[in-house]
């Protein structure tokens, strides 16, 4: 499936990866592969993208290499707890979460 199909697929699935403009580059049960560029409208003070934004796109990767995980008798998967801890700022560029 090419990027954009793909893309489309996972907006269809998870309508906040639209929102936040999220693409989607692989997703097997192996690896996922998600990115999100730098949107002036997903940052906070200073031009700095919102910590919330990229927590989101983590969550969303890790959701999609769960889910392509699950048994085919599964109903689904949901994160029941994240942490995490920020060594830098992103004030411009993409974002690229693997999973």
């Amino acid at each position: 499936m090419n990027t954009a199909a793909l893309t489309a697929s996972i907006h269809e699935r998870m309508p906040l990866c639209q929102t936040l403009g999220i693409e989607a580059f692989t997703l097997s049960k192996d690896e996922v592969v998600f990115s999100m560029n730098w949107d002036a409208s997903l940052t906070t003070g200073n031009n700095i993208l919102h910590g919330g934004a990229i927590m989101a796109l983590a969550d969303a990767t890790g959701a999609a290499v769960a889910s392509a995980n699950l048994p085919a008798d599964a109903i689904g998967t949901s994160t029941i707890e994240s942490k995490t801890n920020f060594l830098g700022a992103v004030n411009d560029g993409t974002v690229i979460a693997t999973a």
